[in-house]
């Protein structure tokens, strides 16, 4: 077989055939035709016109990118909202549930005081259903329930034989009831209660026992009245409260030891009564509430624009009140100068 011709001169041996084009040429100019290669390919993608459809192509990749973004958004807000909703559907499921509780077992609560309250065989699980009952009086719902059974409780205390005077354990009952009626924060139960002073009238009408009616009189004083000087608002729901004791010891002149008495000299003899009881409580007792309820008088009294049927009275309370030690660590309270002023 005759032998190829050789190459002509400046022509790129082999162009066509890669393994004669490998034989024939030297590393370094593989090389350079490698690289002249490249630059021209990247010479024509670059002046090459693009498609349409790879541009929309591209611009839908982005739009749904941006359209995933606003959903993974929204998700997570949705989520966020569902989980705070849930959050107090249960806190409002476990308040619910919390007051349920508390309802019932204040319910328990009251019945068994109730019990205690009302045993007829046992004078001391008495006395402790009577101190229990105040907690009852200052709340809002069982108020008017505790209210009633006080105040029964006081008539069953003083009922019973009319010759039969009330010895130390019931004496110490009808204490403890006057407090536990004492114990509301309304100066309008204070007014009921007060009117529960007709059992005591009843019973003085049958066993006409002045030592007796006197002290428990004193008692409905020192309690009622006292803690209507705290918290009633004004003069007038005061004078609600004393009324009917007053309006007592009125058709009942003897209890107060004067002749056809009037209501002024009536209403200086309760408060003769409320300071002595007060200075006796503060002549052996550390901790008493009598400051407070002298100076709340007092400050009732500066409401009332000397009236001449509390003159006396204010007169009797104002005393009281000037010889008060002054209250510590804290100013006393503007209505219960004194002067009134």
């Amino acid at each position: 077989m005759p032998d190829s011709a050789p190459p002509a001169p400046g022509s790129t041996p082999g162009r066509g055939d890669p393994a004669d084009l490998a034989r024939t040429t030297s590393l370094e100019e593989l090389q350079r035709l490698k690289v002249a290669e490249e630059l021209a390919q990247l010479q024509e993608a670059r002046t090459r016109p693009r498609s349409r459809l790879a541009i929309a192509s591209q611009v839908l990749v982005g739009y749904v990118a941006l359209a995933g973004f606003f959903v993974n958004a929204y998700q997570s807000y949705s989520n966020k909202q569902q989980q705070q909703q849930q959050a107090r559907t249960e806190q409002e499921k476990w308040n619910k549930e919390f007051a349920r509780a508390s309802q019932a077992d204040k319910y328990r609560a009251f019945f068994e005081t109730s019990v205690l309250a009302t045993d007829p065989s046992n004078r001391d699980k008495r006395l402790v259903g009577y101190a229990l009952l105040q907690e009852f009086v200052q709340d809002p719902v069982y108020d008017q329930k505790a209210m009633i059974m006080l105040e029964e409780s006081l008539a069953q205390e003083l009922r019973g034989d009319p010759e039969e005077k009330l010895d130390d354990a019931r004496r110490a009952a009808v204490a403890a009831i006057l407090t536990a009626l004492a114990g509301t924060e309304d100066c309008r139960a204070l007014q009921r209660a007060a009117r529960s002073v007709d059992r005591v009238a009843k019973r003085y009408a049958q066993l006409k026992d002045e030592g007796e009616t006197r002290e428990i009189m004193d008692v409905y004083v020192r309690r009622l009245i006292g803690r209507a000087s705290q918290v009633c608002p004004s003069l007038k729901d005061f004078q609600a409260v004393r009324r009917p004791i007053r309006d007592t010891m009125l058709k009942s002149p003897d209890l107060l030891g004067l002749n056809a008495p009037t209501e002024e000299e009536a209403n200086t003899l309760v408060a003769a009564i409320l300071r002595q009881r007060c200075e006796d409580e503060l002549s052996y007792l550390g901790a008493s509430d009598c400051p407070e309820i002298l100076r709340g008088y007092g400050g009732l009294c500066a409401k009332s624009g000397d009236d001449p049927m509390e003159r006396a009275a204010c007169d009797v309370v104002k005393g009281a009140v000037a010889g008060l030690p002054p209250p510590s660590g804290a100013a006393a309270h503007p209505l219960a100068a004194p002067g009134g002023h």
